[in-house]
């Protein structure tokens, strides 16, 4: 029985294929990775200001996703005769006006309707379009790479169907109907399509985000300061149940650091776009996108652990007192400094994430043992991240950052007594005692009365 040829990956006539040339390959997977990129910078953009928290976290997901495909299709073209373009070099200036259109979003319907109901589909049926025109053995590392980012494509549809869905129809086909002119304009995502006429366009650089953290009206005490669980969960005094008890609400708070992590990115990708200049490599944001999901993923862990002990956590003081300081007081490097001296202060075994995971394994909660152990080996990355991203601008290292990062939270302090976050009197006083009592059965120990000004997080 003959084998199968060309190691199974296509007939002898598909080989026969006239396919696209290099230079024409290589110039539409730039438009791709550029794309790609873009789809990336404005999920960061987006997340702090969005204040749905499913979205958030769909945001985080998608942005990460989004930088490792633009990366691993400009790594491809590196392997085609010339060197892999920067993924934010601009292939074509109609196509950068297209994308910044998607910017102009300032709700959650519209932003919804640009990424998941215009973008992202003319991209997949490019991506499509492209391999079934290749020829599918002499460019077969560019179709394994598009096909994996097809494959992934449906992890996002799995948010983005039913996210559409909850969207005013009216609204949407206006919006809709206006950034795909204005991608028409540009010949589409691939560039091979006839160029209408552009229309009118909402948005103007230089870019500007809102990165003020929002949330929705199922939440409330999202400026209350008192931090109980910061008191409980390091209090070798209380059983171990009554520590996890506050461990769950201080993963799930952590949607503060991703918000806080996703406007470092943005901000500083418009500082370069801003300033024309090729910028940090798309390594730096790939990597700190990364972190963006893995920090929303810990604050569903949280979600998680909740719904797990049938507490409604949306009645719970999730506040934004930390990304709200830092967004209003801080540029976005002193932001990652203050990020960077607060993970590397997580490792030490006696208070860091060590003790945080054997609380949980000592509660004898199986689940949260498992959520804290990959928090954990997540948060030792981030320490690598941030040293990595941060060379440029820390050459005293860790040592630097910590004697920053305490200047900086003395000059935050110092902000806050003169310009203090909005006054918020929603969320319940006794929310602690309540709380607790549901995951525990029981009353717990009382807490001192405690408001710290500069509560760290995670």
């Amino acid at each position: 029985m003959p084998f199968p040829p060309y190691a199974g990956i296509v007939t002898p006539a598909g080989t026969r294929r006239d396919g696209i040339p290099v230079a024409e390959a290589t110039a539409i997977l730039h438009r791709f990775a550029y794309v790609k990129g873009r789809l990336a910078i404005a999920a960061a953009a987006f997340l702090p200001s969005t204040p749905e928290w499913e979205v958030k976290g769909a945001l985080a997901l998608h942005g990460s996703i989004d930088a490792d495909h633009a990366a691993a299709i400009a790594a491809r073209i590196g392997e085609m005769r010339q060197p892999a373009p920067s993924v934010a070099e601009v292939p074509d200036e109609a196509l950068r006006a297209a994308l910044d259109e998607v910017l102009a979003a300032t709700t959650t319907a519209a932003r919804l309707t640009a990424l998941y109901g215009v973008v992202r589909p003319q991209l997949r049926r490019a991506i499509e379009s492209y391999i079934e025109r290749t020829n599918p053995l002499c460019d077969a590392p560019s179709v394994r790479v598009l096909r994996s980012v097809l494959a992934e494509e449906a992890t996002v549809d799995a948010f983005a169907v039913p996210a559409l869905a909850t969207v005013d129809a009216q609204d949407a086909r206006d919006w809709s109907a206006h950034l795909q002119e204005a991608l028409a304009a540009a010949g589409g995502v691939d560039g091979l399509a006839a160029r209408t006429s552009p229309p009118p366009l909402r948005y103007t650089r230089p870019y500007r985000f809102d990165i003020m953290p929002a949330r929705d009206s199922r939440f409330t005490g999202i400026f209350d300061t008192s931090t109980p669980a910061d008191v409980v969960y390091l209090d070798d005094t209380r059983s171990a149940d009554e520590r996890n008890a506050a461990l769950m609400f201080k993963r799930l708070r952590e949607m503060d650091v991703p918000e806080v992590i996703a406007g470092i990115v943005a901000e500083r990708w418009a500082e370069e776009r801003n300033a024309d200049a090729r910028g940090r490599p798309w390594t730096y944001y790939a990597s700190m996108m990364r972190q963006v999901w893995d920090e929303a993923r810990h604050a569903m862990l949280g979600q998680a652990l909740m719904e797990s002990r049938g507490v409604d956590w949306t009645a719970l003081p999730v506040n934004v007192t930390f990304s709200w300081k830092l967004a209003k007081h801080c540029s976005p490097v002193e932001r990652h400094i203050v990020l960077y001296a607060i993970e590397q202060s997580l490792m030490p075994k006696d208070r860091g994430k060590p003790y945080e995971h054997r609380v949980a394994v000592e509660s004898g909660d199986r689940l949260s043992a498992l959520f804290h152990d990959y928090d954990w080996a997540d948060e030792v990355l981030h320490v690598e991240i941030a040293r990595r991203c941060l060379r440029p601008e820390l050459p005293g290292g860790l040592a630097e950052a910590r004697a920053r990062a305490d200047e900086l939270w003395t000059r935050i302090a110092e902000a806050i007594e003169k310009d203090p976050p909005p006054r918020d009197e929603t969320a319940a006083p006794d929310w602690w005692t309540r709380f607790a009592r549901q995951v525990l059965g029981r009353a717990p120990a009382p807490v001192p009365e405690t408001h710290v000004k500069d509560w760290r997080p995670e």
